[in-house]
This record gives structure tokens, C-alpha cells and sequence, in this order.
């Protein structure tokens, strides 16, 4: 196994001011991953490579993994008076490598910071498995939206729209293949204004949906079917287990949100 003790990613996240568990979200993966991949320890496959390549496109890959050569493609060390701020959920503040801060939709639900030319970081409120149960009074106070941590996705461009990210529990949506969706993963997803559910959901277009149900609270399923005239949902789990992951139906009007699901973090 290939190892790797004098990397720099802790010089980076002392830098940025960031807790384990904040920086191991700038990657896509859990804390205790990330406490592997500090210590040199983690292998390090395709996935992963690119993970670190994204979060981190202005750190020359060499330096950050292994402690050889520049820091960046230009040479200098970025200097503090060039670091904006990034507002976490808990009220903390990070420094991050742009200037170029933009909130997009009307409610501040996501912020944007460019890391390279046509390539951004977005952070969404994150709802944890333990904030999951709160979320269902909370989602419109707040307050309590304020406390929520934040997730990061790369994008290509600013997108509109209220965004949120769900922590996956469960093996309800693994099937043993690529597509299954694995416990401790983050979802993202776009919220679907209410207005548009009367219409057909694209389900051929996006294939995993969160539904926050008043009573079941956060689900995470494919929708197998959309009964538009009688407002009901089909929900499906991955898992061939169908006695223990059966389809069920869910009413509408017993329904808060719905994302449908555009990104997915992996635990690793």
C-alpha cells in the first residue's frame, strides 16, 4: 500500500482555520477517512485522487500528497489579504482561496466561491442524521437552519434554486452495484417548489429523490411512480429485500419538501 506521511494536509486545514470534520467535507468523505488520510495511511484510487484534484484545483497535487516542490502553478504562497471569508453553518468563518463571493437564490440558502476559472465550490445547509429529526419543525426556522453544518459540491456553474444536503442511514438504497447509495453518504438535492408537483416528476432524468414526509420524516428513494390526478407517490428502495424494503405510497398532502438528487458524496 502506498503511503504518503509527508503530506500537507494538515499545513492546509490549520490554515484554513477548519475543524477535521470541515475539511474531511471539503473532500467528500467522513471524518474518520480523512484521519487515515492525514496520517499517510489511506489508499488513494482514482476516486479519491480526483476528489482531493477538485476540492484543492489551486495546490499542486505533488505538494499537498507528498511534500515535494510549489505549493501552487504560480509559485507564491497565496498571502492572508487575498483569503475571503466562508460563512459555516455553526457561525464559524473559514478563509478560502477567492474573492469571489456570490449569494444566488433569494433565500441565501447557497454560496458560491470560485477556485479556478469555471469551477466553483457550493456550500448547502447539511442535515446530519442527528438533525434529521429536528429538520422536520426546523427547516423553516432560522435559527436552527444557522446551526445546521455546511457541505461542499464542485459545480461548473451558479445555481439557482434552494439546495440542501442529507446524510444517508441505512442500507435501504444499496444494491451491491455503483448505483447503490451507501450509509453515510451526502446527498444533495435542488428543492421542487410546491406549485410543480401537480405536474410530472422528471423522474427520467433524476434517478434518487429526498422526500421530507410530516410523519416518516427524511426519505431518501426512488419515486417508482407519480399519480398526479390523486397526489400520490410510489416510493422504492434499491435493496432486493423487498420483504424488509417494500414499495410504499406516500400522500402528497402529507409531504413538506421534495429534492430530487444531484450529487452524492461518498463515505469511501
Amino acid at each position: 500500500m502506498e503511503t504518503y506521511p509527508n503530506n500537507n494536509f494538515e499545513v492546509l486545514r490549520l490554515e484554513l482555520s477548519v475543524t477535521n470534520r470541515e475539511f474531511a467535507s471539503l473532500l467528500g468523505v467522513r471524518e474518520q477517512v480523512y484521519s487515515r488520510i492525514k496520517k499517510g495511511e489511506y489508499p488513494l484510487g482514482l476516486m479519491m485522487k480526483t476528489r482531493i484534484q477538485k476540492a484543492f484545483p489551486h495546490i499542486k497535487y505533488d505538494w499537498l500528497l507528498y511534500g515535494r516542490g510549489d505549493r501552487t502553478d504560480t509559485g507564491p504562497r497565496i498571502q492572508s489579504e487575498t483569503v475571503s471569508t466562508v460563512h459555516m453553518g455553526n457561525g464559524r468563518s473559514i478563509g478560502y482561496f477567492s474573492d469571489d463571493v456570490k449569494f444566488i437564490d433569494e433565500n441565501k440558502n447557497n454560496i458560491f466561491f470560485e477556485v479556478s476559472p469555471g469551477r466553483y465550490l457550493m456550500q448547502t445547509k447539511l442535515v446530519t442524521e442527528k438533525a434529521k429529526a429536528g429538520y422536520l419543525s426546523g427547516f423553516s426556522d432560522e435559527e436552527y437552519m444557522d446551526d445546521l453544518p455546511a457541505h461542499f459540491i464542485t459545480v461548473n456553474e451558479f445555481h439557482k434554486g434552494a439546495y440542501r444536503s442529507f446524510e444517508v442511514s441505512g442500507d435501504s438504497m444499496t444494491d451491491g452495484t455503483d448505483a447503490s447509495v451507501l450509509d453515510g453518504d451526502i446527498v444533495t438535492g435542488r428543492l421542487i417548489k410546491r406549485e410543480l408537483w401537480q405536474s410530472k416528476f422528471h423522474t427520467h432524468k433524476y434517478r434518487y429523490w429526498v422526500v421530507v414526509h410530516r410523519y416518516e420524516g427524511v426519505i431518501i428513494k426512488e419515486i417508482a411512480n407519480h399519480d398526479v390526478s390523486n397526489g400520490i407517490l410510489t416510493l422504492r428502495s434499491l435493496n432486493a429485500d423487498k420483504t424488509k424494503y417494500p414499495d410504499f405510497e406516500v400522500n402528497l398532502d402529507d409531504v413538506d419538501q421534495i429534492f430530487n438528487v444531484v450529487d452524492i458524496s461518498r463515505s469511501l
